[in-house]
């Protein structure tokens, strides 16, 4: 089953998330819509607002503009860091077509990610919740955390563990879908529970989410994954497929690994795919991958707790989804 198969159940609500998103870019500057149309029209699969809304709807609540407002707004966040993420990371590729930063540059790019996040605090200001604020900020700041950490890792590739990796993991990328899921169970009114629940369930296919995306990028093809395959390596970044085969990896092996990521002036092809070779031989990318299904595990049992509609099954396959999903 594809995605919007599985989320079929909130298709109209997000068809609504869209119109309020075109209404939120909306510029008197035409630069400032022009990028931000850009991103937001690429193909992203909408996974956060989808979240709110089933997330809010597994509690009862089915209607009303503030589940709308609200997943504009967590899906505005999560563009704008894509938009800050590619300036950082000097990114050539996003969703199959060039970056923002290389079609208008850095300065532009980034201005336009803060007008995202000032827009999305207004729509979180108008579902008119001291408790959603607070989800929904406590969340950006850990993601900004995620992201200086990512920053700081990539000076010393040799030196990353496995706990700074799910440390990067679960600060920039869960914490906002964990967000997500907290945002629906607080619209809906419901007990702390439920909201312990769909922040557990959040988090969970958060991190298998990001998991499996640097899985992706050791065992995809760049039209599959929409964005330069080994781009983690390339731009520094320890990720957990590579971690795991070097923690398999013979001496030899290990020795060739680690003159490669410690050599400051880039990478050859050559390097690219030894180390593309070695994460394959001693199962990095499955071992990932078999992680990534621990994590679907946990929220799935999560979500388990939840009442039995339609809402929720939506919610047990879009985790299945995660595991699975090939792009």
């Amino acid at each position: 089953m594809d995605f919007s198969e599985i989320i079929s159940v909130v298709n109209p609500e997000l068809d609504e998330v869209e119109q309020e998103l075109e209404l939120n870019i909306k510029s008197p500057v035409p630069l400032v819509y022009e990028i931000s149309k850009y991103l937001l029209g690429s193909g992203g699969k909408r996974l956060r607002p989808s979240v709110v809304l089933l997330a809010s709807g597994a509690c009862g609540l089915t209607g009303g503009a503030e589940r709308v407002y609200a997943g504009a707004a967590l899906e505005l966040i999560h563009t704008a860091t894509l938009l800050h993420d590619d300036v950082v990371d000097e990114a050539n590729l996003r969703r199959g077509r060039p970056a923002s930063n290389v079609v208008w540059g850095n300065k532009a790019t980034v201005l336009v990610g803060d007008f995202m996040l000032a827009r999305s605090l207004g729509l979180i200001q108008a579902c008119g919740s001291l408790e959603l604020i607070k989800a929904v900020t406590d969340a950006a700041a850990r993601l900004a955390e995620g992201q200086v950490l990512e920053v700081m890792s990539s000076s010393n590739m040799l030196e990353v563990s496995e706990e700074v990796c799910f440390g990067i993991i679960e600060n920039k990328t869960a914490s906002l879908i964990e967000s997500c899921g907290r945002v629906g169970a607080v619209l809906a009114g419901a007990d702390e529970g439920a909201k312990s629940a769909l922040s557990a369930y959040g988090f969970d296919i958060g991190v298998a989410f990001q998991l499996v995306d640097d899985a992706l990028d050791y065992s995809s093809t760049e039209k599959e994954f929409g964005k330069g395959v080994g781009q983690d390596l390339v731009e520094g970044k320890m990720t957990l497929p590579l971690l795991y085969a070097l923690g398999r990896s013979t001496e030899g092996e290990r020795e060739r690994a680690n003159a490669i990521l410690s050599n400051g002036d880039g990478f050859s092809d050559e390097d690219l795919s030894f180390v593309r070779g070695l994460v394959d031989r001693h199962r990095g990318v499955d071992r990932t991958i078999e992680t990534a299904k621990d994590f679907i595990h946990k929220a799935r049992t999560a979500a388990s707790a939840l009442p039995e509609n339609d809402y929720t099954k939506s919610l047990l396959m879009l985790a299945d989804y995660v595991a699975e999903r090939k792009s």
